[in-house]
């Protein structure tokens, strides 16, 4: 099974490394990324009430938690916790959260691609009411979101993405002290929860925001963070 693990999800700092991928839990890496600082990322959201107007640039900081994303194959999200927890030997205090793969309303995902040749960056959906409780999106909108997909990926743009599972199908893993915690969703703070992401390049910032801006998102209040991606 396909899984992205979100890397200091939660509110215990950031996250180490993921552990070496081990074959007794069919883990698998297929992309594993680093954020720059928060500081350097973007907050967007939609200030009109018409699906038009796009998004914009907002004040306020940078929310999301986060250190960087991996993009993991394993036999089960129980598998995935129990690999995870195998960083405990190696010290430090990480929180990983680990998500199925897959949007509810079936829209595809973008397996990762080689041969970036420009800055990346990580687009952040982030979650709201609907998404977490996995509600019927509008078939329009999805076809329009799958339309702009496939230009993105033609282009060279779009680099990897998919949406997420709501957090009543996630576990976070926090390793400290040498042992490993584990709980089971659904995590009660939407705000700072992820619902989809993509992987983009772009040769800057601005370039970024003008294609998120100009994104059909089937939320209706949509609130996106972009992050650099470090390296």
């Amino acid at each position: 099974m396909r899984f992205v693990i979100l890397h200091g999800a939660g509110p215990h700092g950031a996250a180490g490394q993921l552990p070496t991928p081990d074959p007794r839990f069919g883990a698998a890496i297929h992309e594993s990324i680093a954020l720059q600082p928060a500081e350097t990322g973007v907050r967007m959201a939609r200030i009109g009430d018409d699906d038009q107007d796009g998004l914009q640039v907002v004040d306020g900081p940078v929310t999301a938690p986060l250190a960087g994303l991996s993009i993991v194959e394993a036999e089960s999200r129980e598998a995935a916790a129990q690999w995870l927890g195998l960083a405990a030997s190696h010290g430090g205090d990480t929180t990983y959260e680990i998500r199925e793969t897959g949007c509810a309303g079936g829209l595809g995902g973008i397996d990762p691609r080689d041969g970036a040749s420009r800055p990346r960056f990580l687009v952040l959906v982030k979650a709201d009411a609907a998404t977490e409780s996995e509600s019927p999106s509008n078939s329009a909108r999805l076809a329009a979101m799958a339309r702009r997909n496939d230009e993105a990926v033609q282009s060279g743009l779009l680099r990897a993405g998919d949406g997420l599972r709501s957090t009543a199908r996630a576990t976070r893993v926090r390793v400290g002290n040498g042992r490993p915690s584990v709980l089971d969703g659904p995590f009660a703070e939407t705000k700072e929860l992820v619902a989809g992401f993509w992987l983009i390049q772009a040769d800057s910032m601005a370039e970024a925001i003008d294609w998120v801006g100009r994104y059909p998102f089937a939320q209706d209040r949509p609130e996106v963070e972009i992050r650099p991606v470090a390296g």
